[in-house]
């Protein structure tokens, strides 16, 4: 079997350096390359057996542990070595916390490199001499907010991309990592800027994180925007949110908008139980809406359910009237906005004609 590495970095002549060191340890091997973490996970999403993958800590897309975390989580059986310019104790003691077989300094000469990949490579750990000064980088800040937040984030069932003003990728979640991966009209282009699969979509979209970035100064609230982005699989478009960051929240060097990717192919049903709680709906009234929030139509359902269309529609204009909404757009919007869409993946829809 032919061995393959992947090399992940975002210096070109770290990246070549690294390639080199491979070639000599292996000189028929497979060498791919990446050059953030969203392009890195999409490389180990081919289906290939992986001998090694080495990464930088701090790539376009993520920082530090969250990279790690998503690498183990797509392929964890490849093991990982990390290459860093960070040479403290501290910071190899945290990535060798998470599994990584190695650690190795971006100052370490091509002998030692080699060094350090042939005996991960026999199965072994290297763990390199470090000093035990310490660092000011954010990568293993163990602020609980910042842990929570992330975890926060995992857990909701859109994508979400924190990016900077010029569309650089600081921060994704889970769910916005394999929605990059399908390569399927959002993107992270090599450099770790968020992109879709067209110039036009790509320029609206930057021109939306910027203005949602722009410091307006006096206290004026920055705007945000919506649009949607086609799929060159030629399923339904994704649609984005692009919200700006609290000020107080964030720093200008760093993400300070958020985009919000809902993807209308994924189908789950919010709970009856959650939608009749939160509404005071009844049952019959909670099934239509939970219909209608995954696209169905109100004649599909009425086959569906038994019953006839005078029904579905008295049913509607209750749900309309509990849930203070007038059209089928307004409604699915309000769930979506609601703690319900924490349980579900809804989907947008088109108005249907029996709106009124």
């Amino acid at each position: 079997m032919k061995t393959t590495f992947v090399v992940a970095d975002d210096h070109p002549l770290v990246l070549e350096g690294v390639k080199g060191v491979l070639r000599e340890i292996e000189q028929e091997a497979d060498i791919l390359q990446a050059t953030s973490y969203p392009d890195l996970l999409q490389v180990l999403s081919q289906d290939i057996d992986f001998s090694l993958v080495i990464a930088d800590l701090n790539m376009p897309g993520m920082a530090g542990l969250d990279g790690i975390r998503a690498v183990q989580s797509k392929r964890p059986e490849v093991p990982i070595v990390i290459i860093s310019a960070t040479e403290s104790r501290k910071a190899i003691n945290k990535t060798l916390q998470c599994g990584v077989a190695g650690y190795m300094f971006k100052s370490f000469s091509q002998s030692e490199m080699r060094h350090a990949l042939e005996q991960v490579l026999e199965g072994e750990t290297f763990v390199p001499e470090a000093n035990n000064e310490m660092f000011s980088s954010d990568e293993f800040s163990e602020e609980p907010t910042r842990d929570f937040g992330a975890a926060a984030l995992n857990q909701l069932p859109m994508g979400v991309v924190i990016v900077d003003r010029s569309a650089q990728v600081v921060f994704m979640n889970n769910n916005a990592s394999d929605l990059f991966a399908q390569n399927d009209g959002v993107d992270v282009g090599p450099t770790g800027i968020f992109r879709t699969a067209k110039v036009a979509e790509t320029k609206n979209l930057h021109a939306l994180i910027a203005d949602a970035a722009i410091d307006l100064g006096d206290g004026d609230q920055r705007e945000g925007g919506a649009m949607t982005v086609s799929r060159p699989s030629y399923r339904r478009s994704f649609s984005l949110l692009v919200v700006p960051l609290p000020d107080e929240d964030v720093s200008c060097d760093h993400g300070n908008v958020a985009v919000f990717i809902n993807d209308p192919e994924r189908h789950n049903e919010p709970p009856t139980s959650v939608l009749a709680r939160l509404y005071g709906l009844t049952e019959a009234e909670a099934r239509l809406l939970q219909a209608l929030i995954v696209g169905k139509k109100l004649e599909t359902f009425a086959t569906e359910v038994g019953v006839s269309m005078n029904t579905v529609r008295s049913h509607l204009k209750q749900v309309f009237r509990k849930t203070g909404t007038n059209r089928q757009p307004e409604l699915v919007s309000l769930v979506m906005n609601s703690s319900a869409y924490l349980a579900s993946n809804p989907v947008w829809v088109e108005e249907d004609e029996y709106d009124d």
